[in-house]
This record gives structure tokens, sequence and C-alpha cells, in this order.
């Protein structure tokens, strides 16, 4: 073999072992800086990570919540509840720094952040994170209420939003401007405000102190199940046994505040007659009545002190149907009481009735029209008035039968005993309403029932499957611990993505005796491939390392330098100039830091690439003098040839 072969075929091993020590150096560089223990926790220590947290993002986070529009909380609320509550970001960050203090919040997370690093990079097969959590998730909950309840944020909360809410919500199914009889107009009240008078009833039960107490009890259970201090997720919103009380009897008065005539007669009394009279009754001795006129006739007589005291009775039971109290109701009218002077009246109205018709008969012409008009006199209005009959006589005559006629065969058809059910009131507000009235009654009755509840089934049935395993996975870490295993053969979630990231540190990080004894391997072959002598050899060595560790550390450098000036930049620029992004001022402040912590990294990777590039430039710029100097360092050794 030639030596210029040989030398050729050293060249290329030149190059293979460009890539060989490349791989050395990036693996000794991965070992001293992401696969060190501590490096992740000494980066965020450098950028003062948990000062960063509470002080910077957390703030610039509730600047950009207080931003949002209103729609963006699920609900019809007029303005952001945020911004409507009073309470300013500056507040609710210092509560919680407050819950949360610097000091804290690294003791909870560089633990965790440690723990997950060993299992990335393979230092550890198993390992259980824990966030130990639960005693500053509940000062926070306590930081957060207190604050609430001491700067007013509640009341302005209902008087702002809630109420409002409520008020568009019962003028969907209730809404204005009905017959002043009919169900819908009663139950709204008089109120020409939103949602009537039954907006009256919401705040008189929804106080404050109401919403304080909801609010924490929902936090409290939230935080329960985060930690795993309760199995389920049960949150509910809603009255205890005595607000529910305390709204039937608010109910109960709105409909009260109603004329009676409209509550009780018109949508009880009034149907009952008119359905059991008919147009017309004949009465004896020709007189007729209408169904108007017994109507009137009836009105008149439960009017007063009877019908106001029916219509609190049936208000009183509307309102316990109305709030849930009960599932079905039958408010009983005895309309006996009333008919004695609903008799009275019609047997007065039929008497002039009958005198009017006397006063329009002729008298009788001949002595046959006489007596024919006395015969008929026992039992009808005579065809004439007889002689010797005045018409006084006639009406003594008449008016027993008519009066006992009125009481048989008129008032009798109407029913002692009159009952309106929770049916009657459905039908009745479907008939005023429509569906739409329906479900409004059906929706107070349940808010007042059972109220909001919101469960862990149904995070499950709003959460996709992977959202909800992260969920999960979550709770494990504030709890028992997050368990990461290498031999788990189907990781989901966290645990999957981790698992990414740790093959991928895989290939660049760990033992490197392997590709570094197929460097030095490569690098004496290059030198006998290249060299003739030994002195030779070694220059072929030697200058193959010291051009490999020049060429790869004017790569590493420009890459760095191309990372840190440009693409970091970047990177930060586009955040910035990102429009679309609902929280502008925290993906700009997370971004800068993370940059920060990135370019610290980088710096970091290539400071110590750079130091040892610079030492094996050293050791092949010696072994090349070495190579130079070789007859004289042998003939100063006492050798002529080396």
């Amino acid at each position: 073999m030639t030596i210029s072969i040989r030398r050729a075929g050293a060249v290329l091993l030149g190059l293979v072992f460009l890539l060989a020590l490349f791989l050395v150096l990036a693996g000794l560089a991965a070992n001293a800086t992401i696969a060190r223990p501590g490096f992740v926790s000494d980066q965020l220590e450098e950028a003062d990570a948990y000062q960063f947290v509470l002080d910077d993002l957390v703030p610039a986070l509730l600047e950009d919540a207080w931003q949002l529009d209103a729609d963006e909380f699920g609900l019809e609320f007029e303005e952001n509840p945020l911004a409507a509550s009073g309470l300013t970001p500056e507040q609710v960050a210092a509560a919680i720094r407050r819950a949360i203090p610097p000091e804290d919040l690294e003791a909870l997370v560089s633990p965790a952040i440690e723990g997950a690093m060993d299992y990335v990079i393979g230092r550890e097969e198993e390992v259980a994170i824990r966030l130990d959590a639960g005693a500053n998730l509940d000062a926070l909950v306590l930081e957060l209420t207190t604050l609430s309840r001491e700067t007013g944020a509640y009341e302005r909360l209902l008087e702002r939003e809630l109420t409002p809410v409520f008020g568009r919500w019962v003028d969907e199914g209730l809404p204005p401007g009905g017959e002043d009889s009919a169900w819908v107009a009663i139950l709204r009240g008089a109120s020409g405000e939103e949602g009537g008078s039954l907006a009256r009833v919401f705040t008189h039960v929804a106080t404050p102190e109401w919403m304080a107490a909801q609010v924490e009890g929902a936090a409290n259970a939230g935080v329960d199940y985060a930690v795993a201090r309760s199995d389920t997720l049960a949150i509910r919103i809603g009255f205890d046994e005595n607000e529910v009380e305390q709204a039937a009897a608010e109910i109960a008065a709105v409909i009260t505040e109603a004329d009676a005539f409209d509550v009780a007669y018109t949508n009880v009394v009034e149907p009952a007659t008119r359905e059991s009279i008919p147009e017309v009754s004949t009465l004896p001795y020709g007189v007729v009545l209408t169904r108007h006129e017994v109507v009137e006739a009836v009105r008149d007589a439960v009017a007063g002190d009877w019908l106001d005291a029916q219509a609190a009775v049936l208000a009183a039971d509307v309102a316990a149907y109305a709030t849930g109290q009960t599932d079905a109701f039958v408010t009983t009218f005895d309309l006996a009481a009333a008919k004695p002077e609903a008799w009275h009246a019609l047997t007065a109205l039929a008497t002039t009735s009958l005198r009017q018709a006397l006063r329009d008969l002729p008298e009788c012409a001949t002595a046959a029209e006489n007596g024919a008009a006395r015969a008929a006199l026992d039992r009808e209005l005579p065809s004439c008035i007889p002689w010797d009959v005045p018409p006084a006589d006639i009406v003594a005559i008449a008016v027993p039968a008519i009066a006992t006629a009125i009481d048989e065969t008129v008032l009798n058809r109407i029913p002692d005993l009159v009952t309106y059910s929770e049916q009657d009131l459905r039908d009745n507000l479907e008939r005023d309403g429509g569906s739409d009235a329906l479900l409004a009654l059906d929706e107070i009755r349940e808010l007042f029932r059972e109220g909001w509840t919101y469960t862990d089934g149904d995070l499950r049935a709003d959460l996709d499957d992977d959202a909800f395993d992260l969920i999960e996975d979550a709770r494990l870490a504030l709890s028992t611990g997050y368990v990461l295993q290498a031999s788990d053969e189907s990781p989901e979630g966290l645990e999957e993505g981790l698992d990414e990231v740790r093959d991928a540190i895989a290939l660049g990080a760990g033992d490197l005796w392997i590709p570094a004894l197929i460097a030095a391997a490569l690098l004496l072959l290059i030198g006998f491939l290249g060299g003739r002598s030994w002195r030779g050899r070694f220059a072929w060595a030697a200058g193959v390392l010291l051009l490999s560790a020049a060429v790869l550390a004017v790569l590493f450098w420009t890459v760095a330098q191309s990372v840190s000036d440009g693409a970091l930049d970047d990177i930060r620029e586009e955040i910035a100039l990102d429009s679309d992004s609902q929280f502008p001022s925290t993906s700009e402040a997370l971004a800068d830091k993370l940059v920060d912590v990135a370019a610290s990294a980088v710096d970091d990777v290539a400071g110590n690439i750079a130091r040892n590039t610079l030492i094996l430039a050293v050791v092949g710029a010696v072994g090349v003098i070495v190579a130079v100097f070789w007859g004289r360092i042998g003939a100063a050794l006492g050798r002529d040839q080396l």
C-alpha cells in the first residue's frame, strides 16, 4: 500500500474521528450540565425563577385576566366579573404571595423537578413526584376569601353581575307586559325592573354572606379533591332550608301584592263558576238569569276578607311549590259560605226583572182573560194583569218560587268546594307564557331545591380523556405522589412525554467510554496510516486532534452565538408581536424568562464544550510541538532515534 493511499485513508478516518469526537464532547457537556444533579435547580436559582413567578408572572397573568372580555367567562356577565368585583390584580397577587411565599414555592417545586430530572436523565428507573401543597392551597383559599370579604367584592359582584344575570333569566321565561291576572304577571310582581319582583326574592336570600359561604365551600371542595382528601368532587351552590323558607315567604309576598281578585277570583273562582253555569238560566214566571249576572253576583259575594284570606292561602301554596318545598299542592276554596249572599243578590235581581216584566204587561180586557190570568199566577207569569190582583201580590206569589229555583237550579250547580292544584298552575302558566314560562318555573324550583352541583362525573364529561388524565396525574402529584416508572410498557399523559425526553437525552448522555474508545482507536489508526515513523505517526495523530478540536470549537461557538443572539431573540420577538394571545403580558413575561434561562443553559453547554475543546487543542498543539522537536527531544533523552 503506497503512502498516499494510506494518508488518504487517514484523512477519511479523520472525518469519522471528528464525528466521534463531537459525540464525546456533546456527551461530556450533557453529563456536566443537563444530566448533572442539581443543574436545573441551579439554573432556576440563578434566574431567580421562584421570585419571578410571584413578583412578575402572577401579576402579569392577573393583569391579563382582568382585561378579558365578559363572554370569556361562560355566563351572561355584563362585564368582566374580576374587574366588577372591585379587587385589583395587585391585591390578589399580594394574597397569593402571602399564601405561597417564594421559599415555600421553591420547597414545593424543587424536589419535584429534581425527581423528574433523575428519571429523565436515566439516573433513576422509578421516582415519585410529590407536591405537598395542601397547606398552601388552604392558605390561598383563606387569603382570597378574606380579601373578598374585607373589600366588599361579594357585594359588588351580586349587585353588578349576578342579580342582573338572574333578572335576565327571569325575563326570558316570564316576560313583562302580560295581563295582570295572568300568573306570569303575578309571579313577576309589580316591579318594572329587570326580573320584576322576583329579583327582589333573589337578592333577599342571595346575600353577600351567602355568596361568601358558597364560594368558600366550592373552593374548599376543589382543594380537597385536588389534594385527594376526597375521592370525589362535589361542589354545590344552593340554599339551605332557612334560606328556602325566606324565598318562599318573599314569593308569597310578591303574589299577595297583586289584587286578590287577580290572584284568587280570576284564576280560581270565576273559571269554576263559568264552567258550572249555562249561558242562560230560566226561572219560574219567565225570569231569566244570564251567566254574566250569576258570575257578577258570586264575585260580589266573595269580595272582601274571605277572598283576601283565600288569596293568601293560595299564595303560600304556590310559593312553597315554586321553591321546591312541595311536589304538589291543592288549595281548597269553600264557596258554600258565599252562596247565601249570592242567593240574596240573585233573588233581588230576579225580583227586579219580574217587576219590570209586570210593568210591561197590559191589564186583562175580558173576564175570560182575567180568569185565565188568575189561574196562571201559581205557576207562571200571566199574559195580562188580573183586575183584582195588584202587581205587588203577584210578586209576593212568584218570588218564593223564583228564589227556590235560584238555589236549586243555579247556585247548586256551582260546587261548594273549588280546588286549585299545581297542575292548574302549570296549565295557566303554559297558556299565558308558553313552554318558556314552564321552563322558568321548573328552573326556579330546581335552583331552590337542588341548587347547582358539579361533580367529578361532570368534570370527566366536560374534558377529553387526555385532559382528565392530566388532572388525575396532578392529583396524584399533590397527594401520594405521581410515580414515573421506566418499566411501564404503555406510558400515558405526562409519563409518555417525559419518556420521549428520557430517550432523547439517553442518546447524548450517560456512559461515554464506548465512543471515547472508538475515538481513541481512530486517532491511533490515523497515526499509523499517516506516518511512516513514530515521529510521523505522532504528528498525524496530534495534528488531527488539534484540527478537530479547532473545527469543533469554531462550530460550537458559531452555533451557540446563533442560538443566543439569533434564534432565542427571534422567539422573544415573535411572542411579543403575537396580537392574538389572550394573555399577552403573561406570554411576554414567561417567554422572556424562559429565553433567559435557555440562553444561560446554552452558555453553560457551550462553555463546557469550549473548555474541553481547548484542552484537546492544547494536547494536540503539544503533540505537534513534540513532533517538530522530536529529534532534539530524543537526543536530550539519550536516544538518537525515537
